[in-house]
């Protein structure tokens, strides 16, 4: 399935610091990448329901998307200084 992609408006800029996907194999596109040199990261590997706060207001299996999302979610890296190369290195290691 496609997502769209995100794209700042034309009087805007990106502050993006990191570019998150969704992938179906996440651990081995993770260890593709890791042997690449490329980092990775998955901020939210808990859905919120499940996080200790707020565990008592909702049960795990009220959310499935969010949990299918949860095992899927890596981050791989951006910002300004990350050059044309990089960039291509990062593009080409995940094929």
């Amino acid at each position: 399935m496609a997502h769209p992609l995100p794209w700042p408006k034309e009087d805007r800029t990106s502050v993006f610091a990191q570019y998150t996907l969704l992938v179906e194999d996440r651990e081995a596109l993770q260890a593709r990448l890791k042997d690449a040199g490329i980092p990775t990261a998955v901020h939210y590997p808990i859905p919120l329901n499940e996080q200790p706060a707020y565990a008592h207001l909702c049960c795990p299996d009220c959310t499935p998307v969010a949990a299918q999302i949860a095992r899927q979610v890596m981050s791989l890296p951006m910002g300004p200084y990350l050059s044309a190369i990089e960039q291509d290195k990062i593009v080409c290691a995940r094929q």
